[in-house]
């Protein structure tokens, strides 16, 4: 039978552990997905002629970059949960996928750029227009933000399960 997920406890020796365990997680998942040209297989040019041999180089961005978002975002939710006694795998993936989708939404968003207005188009249309963000810039990066908060989920599920232990 399940116990409740207030008698989940954490193991504070463990965090550390729990925020590497989870961000190696994501970028394992990226770079294999980067390997077989699934949704994400994107980055630049050098490292798509690359084939396997950019595999490292992917991987090692993919951990710094999991790593920032495990820390900066997914750890003052973490804590934030746990303290209202919400410590269930359940409350860990969903806080791993809301998370997720929130950043890449947020990251989509161009920054500013100096000396005029930016632009960028992809095969289906216009991404951004002057700096701003098109109808199909934001629905690209609201399925881009969905695709990788499934991987948000599971790097909340390891996380939770590295990091906490029944009572």
């Amino acid at each position: 039978m399940a116990r409740p997920p207030s008698e989940q406890r954490l193991a504070p020796t463990r965090v550390g552990l729990a925020i590497v365990a989870g961000a190696l997680t994501g970028a394992i998942i990226v770079m294999l997905n980067w390997l077989t040209g699934g949704v994400w297989a994107l980055g630049p040019t050098f490292i798509a002629s690359a084939g396997a041999r950019g595999a490292p180089i992917v991987l090692m961005d993919a951990f710094i970059a999991w790593l920032a978002g495990v820390i900066l975002i997914g750890g003052p939710a973490w804590w934030l949960l746990h303290r209202h006694q919400l410590r269930s795998w359940r409350s860990a993936i969903l806080t791993g996928v809301a998370t997720t989708f929130a950043a890449g939404l947020i990251l989509a968003v161009p920054t500013p750029h100096l000396g005029g207005g930016y632009s960028e188009a992809d095969r289906g249309g216009v991404l951004v227009a002057n700096g701003v963000l098109t109808a199909h810039g934001w629905l690209s990066a609201a399925q881009d933000a969905l695709y990788l908060s499934v991987v948000g989920g599971a790097v909340g599920l390891v996380v939770w399960r590295v990091a906490y232990r029944r009572a």
